[in-house]
Parts: C-alpha cells; structure tokens; sequence
C-alpha cells in the first residue's frame, strides 16, 4: 500500500511516517516500477509501535535503540517517568474538577435561591497564607489555578469574639500531594455553608453570623470547628452588594 494508505490505516500522519523512516525505524519497500514506497502488514505494525510509545512519553532515540535490543532498561525508565508524570497532572485536573464542581453547586445555590447546604468533606486541606509569601506552594498554584478557595478563617476559639483576628487561607477540597507538607489536614466532616448579602468595605463580625448559628442549631447541628468565609460574586459598582459563602464544620462524620 502507499503513504496515504498507510496513514490512514495506522492514523499517523504521512509527515510522521517519512520522519519515521528519515530516522531508519521503518523501512519500506519501493516499487521497482515508479520507486514509490510500498508499506506492508510488517511497515504498518512499527509504524503503530513507534507511535504509541512516542506518545508515552518514550524519546525517539530510545525508540530506535529499544527496536536493536538495546537500553530496554533506560526505556523502561522513560516509561515510568512518563507515569509519575501523568499521575501528577492527573491529580491536577482531578483537584480542578472538583473545585468547579464545588463552584457551580454555589451558583446553583444563588441561582435557585436555596438557603443552605449541609454537605460531606471526607478531607480537606488548609494553607495559612502569612506575609513569608508563598513558598512552593506559588508557583504551583501559578500553573495549575482554580483549585482553592480563597477564604477568611476563623477558629472556633475565635467565634464568638467581637472582632475576629485576621486570618487568610486557601481551602484546597482535594489533596495536592507536591504541597502537602505546606498545608494542615482538615478531617473529614460535615459541613453547612450558605450565601449572604455582604456590603462592601465593611468587615463581617460575629453579630453577623449569630443568626446563621441559630438557624444551623435548630436544625439539630452546631458548629464544632472552624469558619470559612470567602467570596463567590462581587462587582467594582458601589450599589451592588458582594455574595459572600459562610462555611461551618459541624461535625465529624
């Protein structure tokens, strides 16, 4: 068969195929008539091998030397490399899926006008954010953003206090194993969150929250850990209030 043939059965492209060959992996026949390549059964089976471990993550020098027997120890090591790397970035996209999940139930929220939420966190994960800066956990937030909630937190020794000491955080909902020593684990818990109207540049206090921890007791809870607040709409516009999310512990599970 020719290139065309050939591209289309093994889904690589005819640019790839010569690329292939200018490197000596494949080498096909040529037509003794018009000295146009020829690709048999053989041609298109490396064709496909060459590929599918190039997409692994495997070079294409090593490639060449796995096909003579050689380094079949280094291009297992390539292999593996490639693993632990796709397994972080898919605990990444794993840990951005679930904060837009979270995201979209807090817009449903608003959308749907529904009061509160009582939810379950088998985990989450808490980074005290200090003047120090960052740390390694910045430049990991710089690549992979969307995956905390910036919050304001407040300790339940602190509650009840008439002005809350200021305290910023990010609120991870999935573990992030490369900053995992930079952030306390939270225990899984139950959780009762809801929206409320918050004007702007004015600091919320407990008197604003008593009425929540009424409503949470007499639904048959009470806050048992931390607070969290943080901020789900907002707009520059002086007349429009932000939407602001109160966030409760209220037991373990």
């Amino acid at each position: 068969m020719n290139i065309n043939q050939a591209s289309q059965m093994t889904g690589v492209s005819k640019d790839m195929i010569r690329f292939y060959e200018k490197k000596g992996m494949i080498d096909p026949h040529r037509n003794k008539e018009n000295n146009y390549r020829e690709y048999n059964e053989h041609d298109l089976n490396l064709i496909v091998m060459i590929h599918e471990y190039s997409t692994m993550g495997m070079s294409l020098s090593t490639i060449s030397r796995l096909m003579k027997g050689q380094d079949i120890k280094y291009a297992t090591e390539e292999l593996e490399d490639s693993i632990r790397r796709l397994r972080n970035e898919e605990m990444w996209i794993r840990a951005k899926i679930n904060s837009n999940l979270d995201s979209a139930r807090l817009l449903s929220m608003v959308r749907d006008d529904i009061p509160y939420e009582i939810g379950v966190r088998n985990s989450s994960y808490c980074y005290v954010v200090t003047n120090e800066g960052f740390g390694n956990i910045y430049n990991s937030l710089a690549d992979n953003g969307g995956i905390a909630h910036s919050v304001f937190r407040i300790r339940k020794e602190n509650l009840e206090n008439d002005v809350w000491p200021e305290e910023h955080a990010l609120l991870f909902i999935t573990p992030i194993k490369e900053i995992e020593k930079e952030t306390v684990t939270i225990p899984a818990h139950k959780y009762y969150r809801t929206i409320c109207r918050h004007e702007k540049g004015s600091m919320m206090s407990y008197r604003d929250i008593r009425g929540i921890i009424d409503e949470i007791r007499a639904i048959g809870y009470n806050p048992e850990g931390e607070v969290y607040i943080y901020q789900i709409m907002g707009s520059p516009e002086e007349d429009v209030e932000d939407l602001v999310c109160v966030e409760f512990d209220i037991g373990r599970i």
